[in-house]
């Protein structure tokens, strides 16, 4: 990437593909005052909800604490009626905790977190930009890869429209294993066509807990569905809202990738001699396979790292 300069999330809080409700659990109970969940709904690893449970455990054991604090009180309320987290966030309907708030056991915690991972991508909401495609609600990195934050605070990831329309069609896709660990700005995978190949970058720091079976077996899929079924892995993120503010979100990802498409067209102008154009409202689906002396090395260079 050269000369490249993005600003970065000011969301503050981590947005949460598919949920519309963003209050923390414990808000929902009225233990608290309303406030927002700071943590994409990834209870067990969240500092806030750690130290209201070991408020209750406190006033359990007869510590000492300000008689005016309402909230041991609204928790035992809570534990009674026996409330699941999962529906307080709004992530189901209806269910009761049987496990007294021990989540890290709870079988039904463990399978909504599988069937998370597993369920079939839908097509996003997208919009065009000097026509490439932009996803609604998903984070991308300046090196063309996006981060979907998800229920449960993991980060589903794939390569973005443009990076994909500018290669083209790969013939392979290599993918990290399970439990590697990635960081952010540093290759995550490899993709190849022919005898070139390029490493896109991770868009966020932590671990791979699943990664896509079908890329192996049918490269394409990526091409034809970049933010539904061809999504590279999804990553237990290990420093999620720091590496957020490093991505483009909402209305600056339309913004940078129209400037995205500016600087390809000097690029190609530059290298090949040709001006890139829009057919039919969208860009050529391989723009490497179909400019002449297009330079592989340099798109990479320019625009995946």
């Amino acid at each position: 990437m050269t000369g490249q300069t993005f600003k970065g999330s000011k969301s503050g809080q981590p947005f949460i593909y598919g949920l519309t409700n963003n209050q923390c659990v414990w808000s929902r109970a009225g233990v608290v005052k309303p406030i927002a969940c700071i943590n994409a709904f990834d209870c067990l690893g969240c500092a806030f909800d750690r130290k209201v449970q070991a408020d209750f455990e406190a006033r359990g054991r007869g510590d000492a604490a300000p008689a005016a604090d309402p909230r041991p009180v609204r928790l035992r309320m809570l534990m009674n009626q026996r409330k699941c987290r999962h529906m307080l966030s709004g992530r189901v309907a209806y269910k009761l905790c049987g496990h007294g708030y021990d989540c890290v056991r709870c079988p039904y915690d463990q399978m909504l977190e599988d069937n998370g991972i597993r369920t079939p991508l839908g097509e996003p909401l997208c919009e065009q930009a000097s026509g490439f495609n932009v996803a609604r609600d998903y984070y991308y990195h300046h090196g063309h890869t996006w981060a979907r934050v998800e229920y449960g605070g993991r980060v589903r990831v794939g390569m973005d429209d443009f990076a994909l329309r500018l290669l083209g069609p790969q013939d392979r896709i290599e993918l990290p294993k399970l439990g590697q660990a990635v960081a952010q700005d540093r290759p995550q995978a490899k993709i190849g066509r022919g005898g070139h190949t390029a490493q896109p970058l991770s868009p966020v720091d932590g671990k791979v807990v699943a990664v896509n079976a079908k890329l192996s077996a049918r490269a394409e899929t990526a091409n034809r569905s970049p933010y539904g079924e061809g999504w590279f892995m999804v990553i237990q993120p290990s420093n999620l809202r720091r590496n957020l503010k490093n991505l483009f979100f909402g209305s600056e990802s339309n913004a940078w990738m129209d400037d995205e498409s500016q600087r390809l067209t000097s690029v190609l102008s530059e290298t090949a001699g040709y001006r890139l154009a829009a057919t039919g409202g969208e860009a050529l689906s391989d723009i490497y396979g179909s400019v002449p002396n297009a330079d592989w090395d340099r798109l990479v260079g320019e625009f995946l790292v």
